[in-house]
């Protein structure tokens, strides 16, 4: 297995409604499609993608080099979220992406941190002119001004996914003290 020392997280810059009635599957093999036909790639670039209910997706094999980030890809992992379309960089998260990606995200980097040890998370507009992912990384990972709302502002769907973000650092923790770090 190749060294991992850090997650970079896109977007597809999809519409909300991209491929109405297509499997994730099916939407993952359209991005695989666009980067082996359109950009003569040898796979899709990004090793997960997460669709608009949650749902998460293997993309190119950890094993092999991504190619999601020119100049960055040696050492990180990329993870797609289905959406993003038109968004600009100081969007916030919930502008784009649902509570369920939001999620499953968090889920998916924590499994990552438990195997791969303490990551570097970034997104793909600390790199490169973009507006990719749609939001900025560190904002949203909770590094940043206003990145939790307090308790009397959050909606039932901002106070689910907190809860979800705490379980998952919860057993972040605890499978860190399970491997006795």
């Amino acid at each position: 297995m190749r060294k991992i020392n850090e997650i970079v997280v896109h977007c597809t810059a999809t519409q909300p409604d991209f491929m109405p009635g297509a499997s994730t599957a099916g939407r993952v093999g359209e991005v695989k499609r666009w980067h082996v036909q359109i950009n003569k790639w040898s796979d899709t670039g990004y090793h997960y993608l997460v669709d608009r209910d949650g749902t998460v997706a293997e993309g190119r094999p950890l094993e092999r080099i991504g190619a999601h980030v020119a100049r960055h890809n040696t050492g990180t992992i990329g993870i797609a979220l289905f959406g993003g379309h038109g968004s600009a960089e100081t969007d916030a998260f919930a502008d784009h992406f649902t509570p369920e990606q939001d999620a499953a995200l968090r889920t998916l980097i924590a499994d990552l941190e438990a195997r791969f040890g303490d990551l570097k998370i970034s997104g793909h507009n600390e790199y490169a002119a973009k507006a990719c992912p749609g939001f900025q990384v560190a904002r949203w990972l909770g590094h940043g001004p206003a990145a939790k709302p307090a308790p009397e502002d959050q909606d039932e769907a901002t106070a689910a996914t907190i809860y979800r973000w705490r379980l998952a650092e919860i057993r972040d923790l605890a499978m860190r003290a399970l491997a006795g770090e």
